[in-house]
């Protein structure tokens, strides 16, 4: 296939529920809207779903799902909120779906997103289990397809959980090129120190595993992305299109990928009308000679992954520490105040942690005179909540 660029956005919102209520409540920061989904469905995930192009002349030219055109991964418990509250959208970004197996060779644009927003490597193996699991069986019930990839929460990674995944019939994971520690042509028996963000990110790689299994790894383009979320790249639709195109390699040869990966509301949430500038940057880039657009289900279908790579264990793309954020006082904060700190995460963790391992065993014992395997009867509680009345 000819060089190409794939936009991967990951749209994600936590459960806001009261969970007496199931609903949510008012939340007067997201004023005038109700509450923060509310606002940020009307600021992104609709205008996303039928983005306006514009001529030259001011005039509405097309209108478009920008979702069909690129790749995204929706958080399950976002979705479960859509399909309540704003079913217009979740239908389009079903659609979308849909539309784009049609554009792209029969590959969905969606890919699953493990169940919560848990930080994976914290997890133990049951618990990595359980929210795969969860993410699959979400993805199959709304898209009535298995998925190809999967969405990491924060691309926090390790080896187990690349296994599980691999285990479960995931083909591919999207990482930060930060997380790459060393690749080696295939069949060679060294390997090539790429930390520092060095790996080749045109490229998909392969990650064998232990087991013996395998799966694809993608790292995108960081200085891009950077661009896109903090920078000025959606301030015109045509300049994201050359920056886009202008980031092939000058030697590009067939088959080459251009990768951006950022959360999913910086097209119109936290870039106003970056739902617009996403359009019209897709519809250059669809009209190119230079480059065409791809998703990573397709890619590898004609690209097949040949070199190996080997993942920075514990890392993730939104702490330099690894996964220190969510463990320990690491450095990384949100708006600090002088004499502030995070000491505090290290004895939550542990609190989190000691209570997970101590209700362990209690589970086994209760739920055993119930459940032949009650581990496994909690894999297949997602069934619940697809339908909160069976009784069987």
């Amino acid at each position: 296939m000819p060089c190409s660029i794939c936009l991967h956005g990951h749209f994600y919102q936590p459960p806001r529920e009261n969970p007496w209520l199931e609903e949510v409540e008012i939340q007067e920061s997201a004023a005038p809207w109700h509450d923060w989904n509310e606002r940020i469905s009307e600021e992104c995930y609709g205008p996303n779903s039928a983005a306006r192009i514009f001529d030259d002349a001011g005039w509405i030219r097309r209108i478009v799902n920008n979702y069909s055109r690129i790749s995204f991964n929706f958080g399950p418990t976002l979705l479960s909120w859509m399909e309540r509250k704003r079913p217009q959208y979740y239908q389009a970004v079903l659609e979308a779906d849909r539309l784009g197996s049609a554009r792209f060779s029969g590959h969905g644009p969606a890919i699953a997103q493990a169940y919560n927003h848990m930080i994976l490597p914290l997890a133990n193996r049951r618990d990595k289990i359980t929210q795969i699991v969860w993410g699959i069986e979400d993805f199959q019930k709304r898209f009535q397809r298995a998925p190809e990839g999967m969405w990491l929460p924060e691309c926090a990674v390790d080896s187990e959980t690349l296994d599980i995944l691999a285990e479960h019939g995931i083909r591919f994971v999207i990482l930060a090129p930060r997380q790459a520690q060393a690749v080696r042509e295939k069949g060679a028996s060294s390997w090539t120190d790429v930390t520092g963000e060095r790996v080749d990110t045109h490229r998909a790689y392969i990650c064998p595993l232990r087991s013996g299994r395998a799966l694809s790894l993608f790292f995108y383009q960081g200085e891009l992305a950077q661009k896109v979320a903090f920078g000025d790249a959606l301030r015109n639709g045509g300049d994201f299109a050359k920056m886009l195109i202008g980031a092939l390699p000058e030697s590009a040869t067939l088959g080459r990928l251009v990768s951006v990966a950022t959360d999913g509301e910086t097209f119109g949430h936290h870039h106003k009308y970056g739902d617009m500038a996403l359009a019209y940057c897709l519809d250059i880039i669809e009209r190119s000679r230079s480059a065409s657009l791809t998703i990573f289900g397709e890619y590898l279908d004609s690209t097949p992954s040949v070199d190996e790579v080997r993942i920075v264990e514990n890392s993730s793309w939104s702490c330099v520490h690894g996964v220190g954020r969510w463990k320990e006082d690491c450095g990384c904060s949100a708006h600090s105040r002088p004499g502030w700190n995070q000491r505090w995460r290290g004895p939550l963790r542990e609190a989190l942690d000691t209570l997970r391992d101590a209700a362990a065993p209690l589970f086994e014992r209760e739920a055993a005179s119930l459940f032949p395997d009650p581990w496994g009867a909690r894999n297949r509680y997602i069934e619940v909540f697809f339908d909160h009345t069976r009784s069987e």
